[in-house]
């Protein structure tokens, strides 16, 4: 989200909801905030709030799971500062109140009664570009000198929160509440934390060569090997790529549910499930949503993946990065660390075609201010597929090196947009209304064709296993094909297989392009021995679906029992890739795994089985 510096003109709010996708709030110069990153998915139940957006309820701090607190007159605070927004704009469908709330406690510190603005700069521009440690290190000298000035400490509270070192920062902010008074500013910022630390407390840390994870041991612990495999590589291949390494090891929060989240990360449940916001590069660290909390889950590894660009992008281009070459590079590189798919999925490939026949491409002005700003999910995976694919462009024209040195241009120029403009320029040689009419000519030459059957997936927040069975069946459009559907299982459960594969396919006839009828006649063809018949199914329901769990799950069964473990274990690798929760699908790999010959792979896959069915 983009918030627009005091006394910009804002434009009118469009209706809906608070905005958000994978962008956040990241400090930048007084007079320009610039965002978190939120990595990407599309309601409102499951959070605080009446899901539309609107502050009040939304404020009222809903408690944690495990434990937390329930603080007092937040609710008040934020009308106040809803009322008084100074000219900001926030992203699309709404306001996102919450969100300039925090860019402006964040990186507008309270007046200091002793302090010059100006001996904070210092201290404010490296937490601009995320380098907590030394801003730590320069704030330990004027605190030492005016450690009782409310300024100092309250700039001090907010070097120890981007440091991950909550308590300290809870200190540091009391005892600026004591010097200077109970500022709502400073009040609020305190709220933050403590929530934050209601919600952490009870995490357990988890440690890799990189990166310290943080998460709930009896929700998620399942994802902790995976999280470090794919933190790990991630971190191998980007920094063979760009030369970035972290001083530091990289904090990685993993939130068990929507509540959660949205109390660390300021978001709502229609950012969520709209917007897609499962992830954020956000306070020096990554924050992502454990897949256990949606419907079917998500791409979470690559997700961190996706958000440790936004980090890398952050440090390089020391945090002058516009949102769109956040948002592209990001989306470029984030299933590079497991050798995976280029951006250009089947989805992708039909919105740019659709997009470049149509000549309903989003402009440069919109992808600049926040991709939070477009008003479906189409629009916004439209806008990800078009910046991944200028990223794509640069490459074609300057290869890697270039796009290095892109970054590295930025660094040293003028901060978004004329920074990446600029850089470009330099670079490839373009002014940048010639840089795009070329991208587009390359775009237009690279033979996209559109899908049919392919829609934006939306996120559901879940409610339980019962939520799963229900969307399923509501994903079945046509009500003939939902009732033939439901026959089907009626069958299924009563052993007669042969007749509910009859049903399935009376089914898929009056619903041609039913996923959550394909996987019901793949389970019954599998059941009934024929794994050919069913891949086949799977093979198109794949291709309108590439991120249906239950489509690699139904894959790596069918290959097993062909005897294909190779391509079992690819299938449902995948499968955990997307929702790691259901324990047949590590049974099932743990099997392959004992066949491939890799019994330590086995025995993780074994563990996990255990620890789910408990």
């Amino acid at each position: 989200m983009v918030l627009r510096p005091v006394g910009a003109a804002a434009d009118p709010p469009p209706a809906g909801g608070q905005e958000a996708h994978r962008e956040g709030i990241h400090g930048n110069r007084p007079g320009r905030i610039r965002p978190p990153f939120q990595r990407g998915l599309p309601g409102s139940e499951g959070l605080p709030g009446k899901g539309d957006g609107s502050l009040e309820g939304q404020c009222a701090l809903a408690l944690p799971p495990g434990g937390g607190r329930v603080f007092p007159g937040t609710e008040r605070m934020m009308r106040k500062f809803k009322m008084q927004n100074s000219g900001f704009k926030i992203g699309n469908s709404g306001r996102g109140w919450v969100g300039l709330l925090l860019g402006l406690l964040l990186f507008f510190p309270s007046a200091g009664k002793a302090v010059a603005p100006g001996d904070l700069r210092p201290v404010e521009e490296k937490l601009e570009r995320w380098d907590a440690e030394a801003a730590w290190r320069e704030v330990q000298g004027l605190l030492q000198r005016e450690g009782r000035d409310p300024g100092v400490l309250e700039v001090a509270a907010q070097v120890a929160f981007h440091r991950g070192d909550y308590a300290e920062a809870r200190r540091l902010i009391q005892a600026a509440l004591e010097a200077g008074g109970e500022e709502e500013k400073r009040r609020a910022f305190s709220l933050l934390i403590e929530s934050t630390l209601g919600v952490i407390s009870s995490f357990r840390r988890y440690e890799s060569p990189h990166f310290l994870i943080y998460l709930d041991e009896k929700q998620d612990e399942i994802l902790v090997d995976y999280l470090r495999e794919a933190l790990e590589e991630t971190h191998r291949v980007m920094s063979q790529r760009y030369g970035f390494r972290p001083e530091e090891k990289v904090r990685v929060e993993v939130f068990p549910d929507t509540k959660a989240f949205y109390l660390c990360s300021t978001l709502s449940a229609r950012d969520i499930e709209v917007a897609g916001a499962v992830g954020l590069a956000q306070f020096n660290k990554l924050l992502i949503l454990s897949p256990r909390a949606l419907v079917h889950g998500y791409r979470w590894l690559d997700s961190v993946s996706h958000e440790y660009l936004h980090y890398l992008i952050m440090k390089v281009t020391a945090n002058k990065a516009p949102i769109w070459f956040h948002e592209g590079l990001a989306k470029y590189e984030e299933t590079r660390w497991r050798g995976g798919p280029s951006y250009l999925s089947p989805l992708h490939q039909t919105l740019l075609s659709r997009a470049v026949s149509r000549g309903s491409l989003i402009e440069w002005e919109r992808m600049e201010n926040s991709f939070i700003k477009l008003a479906t999910p189409e629009e916004v995976q439209l806008a990800y597929g078009q910046a991944a694919s200028v990223i794509d462009f640069i490459v074609s024209r300057g290869g890697d090196a270039g796009l290095r040195e892109i970054l590295r241009r930025m660094a040293q120029g003028a901060g978004p947009p004329s920074g990446a403009r600029d850089a470009i320029r330099e670079v490839l040689g373009w002014p940048f209304a010639e840089f795009s009419d070329r991208w587009k000519e390359f775009l237009a030459g690279k033979g996209l064709t559109e899908k049919e059957g392919i829609q934006a997936r939306r996120y559901k927040i879940k409610g339980g296993k019962a939520d799963e069975d229900r969307m399923d069946m509501e994903e079945i459009k046509s009500l003939i094909a939902r009732n033939r559907a439901h026959l089907g299982d009626r069958l299924k459960e009563k052993g007669r297989t042969g007749a509910a594969v009859l049903e399935y396919r009376r089914a898929l006839e009056e619903s041609r392009e039913s996923v959550a009828v394909m996987t019901r006649l793949a389970d019954a063809l599998i059941r009934l021995g024929r794994e050919a018949e069913a891949l086949k199914v799977l093979e198109e329901a794949g291709a309108m679906a590439p991120d249906h769990p239950t489509v690699y799950a139904q894959r790596g069964r069918a290959y097993l029992r062909l005897g294909d473990y190779a391509s079992a274990r690819r299938a449902l690798d995948e499968a955990i890739q997307i929702n790691p929760f259901h324990p047949e699908v590590h049974q099932n790999l743990a099997a392959a795994h004992e066949r491939l010959g890799n019994p330590d792979l086995a025995n993780r896959e074994k563990e996990a089985t255990r620890k789910l069915l408990r």
